[in-house]
């Protein structure tokens, strides 16, 4: 199920936007061989793009998404951020990196290492022209590929860094065909104050959105004819409205009644909250992640084959409204 879509007061070519995307962020935490099989079993259940950052994986994970694109590049597309570095190769690091992941679940001391000096060497905000020409020619090796096709501004915080000559050097890669189109991954605030003040930048947005938290519904006009990238439709959400219903026989007999589904079947319950992410943004693409093959087949098949219908969609979402009110964020 794949939509085109122009990127809007963007040079270059119409591409196909795939509706379900695989977040890579998670990836190494699984080691090489496992992520590898799980972006295969993504693959062949009809995901078409795939989305990873510099920073991910503590800049292992372009390179385990770069072995599997390699052939299968034109099939997908891809989305890489820059403006959070990796840490540097330190000893610490290179324990969490190495067989040593075996021994971080099971020794708290070692974990705790890890997570105290690996914050110390990680560079945030970098977003100068230099940063964004030594990550792009990085991702650009890692992956393996001539081109990407969403380059995005990783938690870039609009006003604080001087943007006019990134523009210039963004528009530039894509005149050389090193990327497609550009944007900011980043906070829906501060989309939406970019949106006002450095527009240029917003050729693609990607922000959270859930049925608890409804960040699409915030933004204006401005972003119509933009792509419009979405993750997090399950993370809170789905252990929040679960609980919720597992609380109560009635709530799940109400839910379920009302929607005629069994809403204490937990894949009903995440593909009612993946749909209403596609919902909300019907012309962009909605990103999840998982850490085990069924729950990738599962949770792609409820988008790509349509497991629940528009209307019970709309009317889990009304639940959600007249049920949950105190956790419900909403503009």
């Amino acid at each position: 199920m794949e939509g085109a879509v122009p990127v809007a007061k963007m040079p270059g070519i119409r591409i196909k936007i795939p509706v379900v995307g695989f977040g890579c962020s998670t990836l190494t935490s699984v080691g090489r061989k496992k992520a590898l099989r799980l972006l295969e079993s993504a693959f062949d259940v009809g995901v078409r793009h795939f989305d990873v950052a510099r920073y991910y994986g503590y800049g292992e994970t372009e390179s385990i998404l770069g072995a599997f694109l390699k052939p299968r590049r034109t099939q997908v597309t891809v989305t890489t951020k820059f403006g959070i570095d990796p840490p540097r190769r330190t000893n610490v690091l290179r324990i969490a990196l190495g067989a040593g992941r075996r021994i971080l679940r099971f020794v708290p001391s070692a974990r705790n290492m890890v997570q105290k000096h690996i914050p110390l060497v990680v560079k945030g905000s970098a977003f100068s022209v230099a940063d964004a020409q030594s990550n792009l020619e990085t991702s650009l090796r890692e992956l393996g590929t001539d081109y990407i096709d969403f380059y995005l501004l990783h938690d870039y915080v609009a006003g604080e860094h001087p943007s006019d000559e990134l523009v210039t050097f963004l528009q530039q890669a894509v005149k050389a065909g090193k990327i497609r189109y550009f944007g900011l991954g980043t906070s829906v605030d501060s989309v939406m104050r970019a949106l006002d003040r450095e527009p240029d930048l917003c050729g693609v947005i990607q922000f959270q959105n859930s049925v608890l938290t409804r960040n699409q519904d915030k933004l204006s006009s401005q972003s119509e004819y933009r792509l419009v990238i979405t993750h997090g439709a399950l993370a809170g959400a789905f252990s929040s409205i679960s609980a919720f219903l597992k609380g109560s026989n009635n709530r799940v007999n109400d839910w379920s009644d009302s929607l005629d589904l069994d809403c204490s079947d937990e894949r009903t319950l995440a593909a009612l909250l993946l749909n209403y992410a596609v919902e909300a943004n019907p012309s962009g693409i909605l990103l999840f992640s998982a850490r085990n093959t069924d729950r990738i087949r599962d949770n792609a098949k409820s988008v790509l084959e349509r497991y629940v219908t528009p209307l019970q969609v709309k009317l889990f979402a009304q639940l959600v409204e007249r049920d949950m009110p105190e956790i419900l964020r909403t503009p």
